[in-house]
């Protein structure tokens, strides 16, 4: 009796685990699956409801083609307005210069192309022979913070300022490039509200400062506070910094470039998110310029 107790139950549990794998598989066929046009039609033509084909769009992954010509053959096939009209909502949705998102599915998109999608962060576009590249800078980390006019502030009382600096190592950032006014843009991620979740929370570019780093020997530096017995300031100082105009195409999305011609010289992107409030740390998105002689 108790033999065949144990048999059902291996047989339930085998009914249980060939069910899950079922749902599993067919969950995953779904989710694999990628709405396109024709497929559409096909369920129009099934007789589907209009409000299942949407709700079908709105949960699937899509490729749809809504130029002109498509969308009066989708007319001419009897296809509902809510249903193009979803088509199109899905079509904008995943497109990098209008989707919400501002990022869009970079995995399909042509990296040299600005108006494709992007991971966030920020970019140098650069034109050569026709050819198009699109560079992304990554961050230098300064955890190294230097101070300067200490002796100089206790020989007036504090009056006169304490500068404290951010040190990038290195003397040249890796990024070097030949143009004396590059252009950059800026894909931000508009849902979370940053360029990155692992590092600033700025939303525009109007939030960064493009400086000029001040090369030493072995480091890049910049000022990025200062104090005397009168109190503190934050932020790099004006003669750092250079002014940039900024174009905005599409939320999230941001064409940037120096209102006058860079001098040859290392500069960076900071938004002053990593230093202040006794931080040592700052992520400047450097590049270096190197004018041919």
């Amino acid at each position: 009796m108790k033999m065949r107790n144990r048999k059902m139950f291996l047989f339930a549990a085998f009914l249980i685990l060939l069910l899950v794998c079922s749902v599993v598989t067919a969950q995953d066929g779904a989710g694999n699956e990628v709405l396109t046009n024709d497929k559409v039609v096909m369920m129009v033509k099934a007789g589907l409801p209009p409000s299942l084909i949407v709700s079908k769009i709105r949960a699937s992954k899509t490729n749809f083609n809504t130029n002109t010509d498509e969308l009066i053959r989708l007319q001419q096939a009897h296809v509902p307005t809510e249903i193009v009209t979803a088509m199109v909502e899905a079509s904008t949705h995943v497109s990098a210069i209008t989707s919400s998102t501002g990022a869009g599915d970079a995995s399909k998109a042509d990296p040299n192309d600005p108006a494709s999608a992007h991971e966030a962060g920020i970019y140098l576009y650069e034109e050569k022979d026709g050819q198009r590249k699109m560079t992304q800078l990554e961050p230098s980390v300064s955890k190294q913070t230097k101070t300067g006019g200490v002796f100089a502030s206790a020989m007036t009382g504090g009056l006169a300022k304490i500068k404290f600096k951010a040190a990038l190592s290195g003397r040249n950032a890796p990024l070097q490039i030949v143009a004396t006014r590059p252009v950059f843009y800026f894909y931000f991620e508009v849902k979370n509200a940053g360029l990155s979740s692992n590092s600033y929370y700025a939303t525009s570019p109007s939030e960064f400062v493009l400086v000029k780093l001040d090369a030493k020997e072995h480091t890049r530096e910049v000022t990025v506070s200062q104090a005397n017995a009168f109190g503190a300031q934050s932020g790099t100082m004006d003669k750092a910094a250079r002014a940039f105009k900024v174009e905005k195409l599409a939320a999230g999305v941001y064409k940037v470039t120096p209102q006058e011609d860079l001098v040859e010289g290392e500069y960076g992107f900071y938004n002053g998110g990593g230093m202040g409030g006794g931080a040592t740390v700052a992520k400047i998105f450097d590049f270096g310029i190197k004018v041919p002689h």
